[in-house]
C-alpha cells in the first residue's frame, strides 16, 4: 500500500536524521574534553542477528531438558476432497524422556489415540475405538519422527521440540530470520520472531529471558496445494518433569484389535 510505504520510507529518514545528529553531537562533546577517548561501542545486532539469537537461547534451553512435559492445542489446515480447506483442532498432552522415549494423548477432532515409544518400539492405542497398531522404531527420537512420518503420514506439530538439538532441527534451510516485535500470547509478554526457508514461512512466539520457551508456532507450506497451515500453542511447560518408566510403556488395552499402520497421505507423483 502507498501508505505503508510512505509511513516506512519517513520513519528511515527519521532514524537516519537521528542517527546523524547524534554522531555530531557525540563529537562536539568528545572535542570539547581534552584527553577523552570515546569508548567503542559493540555493534548493534541486525533484525535477523537478534533473531537467531533468541531462538538459539530457547531451543537450547528445551535441548538441554533430559526429562519435560507440555501440552498443546492445534489447528490445521486439510483439503477436502470438494477443494475447500476445512480446519481440524486438536490438544495433546506430551511427555518426553530424551533420547529415546516419547508419549502423548491426542483428543479433538478425528480419532482420539494414545501414542507410545521407549526406543525399540513405537505404537498407537484408540480405546474408544478398540484398536493399536505397532511397529518396530530406532533407537532414538531424533531418528524415530521421519521415519513415523516417512511410514504412517503422521505428523506431528509438536515434532521439532523432540529433537536432541532442536536449534539445528529449526534452522535448517533457513533463508530468512526476523525480529517482530514484542506481543501477548495468553497473558505472557513474548518475542514474536518470524523465519522462511525454500518451502516453508513459520513464525514462532517465544517467552521473556526468565523463561524463553516456545508460546506459539505457526507454519505455512508454500510448495503444498492451496498452501495449507497449521497453528500450534504451547502451555503448561515443565523442564524437569517427574517422569516414571511405566509412562512410556505401551498399554493396549484388554480385548483390542491389532491393525497396521497405513499411511495417512500419499506422496504425489508430480
Amino acid at each position: 500500500m502507498i501508505t505503508q510505504r510512505y509511513l516506512r520510507d519517513a520513519v528511515v529518514v527519521l532514524t537516519t536524521a537521528t542517527v546523524f545528529i547524534c554522531a555530531i553531537a557525540t563529537d562536539a562533546l568528545a572535542q570539547t574534553q581534552p584527553g577523552a577517548t570515546p569508548s567503542p561501542q559493540p555493534p548493534t545486532p541486525t533484525h535477523a542477528q537478534y533473531a537467531l539469537g533468541l531462538l538459539k537461547r530457547a531451543a537450547d534451553r528445551l535441548s538441554a531438558a533430559t526429562n519435560f512435559s507440555f501440552k498443546t492445542t492445534s489447528s490445521i489446515e486439510v483439503p477436502s476432497p470438494l477443494g475447500h480447506m476445512l480446519n481440524y483442532f486438536t490438544s495433546a498432552e506430551v511427555a518426553v524422556h530424551r533420547p529415546d522415549k516419547f508419549t502423548a494423548r491426542k483428543t479433538g477432532d478425528g480419532p482420539s489415540f494414545d501414542l507410545y515409544y521407549d526406543g525399540t518400539t513405537f505404537g498407537a492405542v484408540d480405546a474408544q475405538m478398540g484398536l493399536y497398531a505397532q511397529m518396530a522404531a530406532p533407537p532414538n527420537l531424533d531418528a524415530l519422527i521421519p521415519e513415523v512420518l516417512e511410514r504412517t503420514g503422521m505428523q506431528f506439530p509438536y515434532a521439532d521440540m523432540l529433537y536432541s538439538d532442536v536449534y539445528g532441527a529449526v534452522t535448517k534451510d533457513l533463508t530468512h530470520a526476523y525480529w517482530v516485535g514484542k506481543t501477548t500470547v495468553d497473558g505472557i509478554v513474548c518475542d514474536h520472531l518470524a523465519f522462511a526457508g525454500p518451502s516453508i514461512e513459520w513464525q514462532i512466539w517465544l517467552g521473556p529471558e526468565k523463561d524463553p520457551l516456545p508460546r506459539r508456532l505457526a507454519v505455512t507450506y508454500l510448495t503444498l496445494e492451496r498452501q495449507p497451515r497449521f497453528l500450534v500453542n504451547f502451555s503448561d511447560w515443565n523442564l524437569k518433569a517427574k517422569l516414571s518408566a511405566r509412562r512410556f510403556e505401551f498399554k493396549k488395552p484388554a480385548g483390542a484389535k491389532q491393525i497396521e499402520f497405513r499411511p495417512l497421505m500419499t506422496k504425489s507423483n508430480n
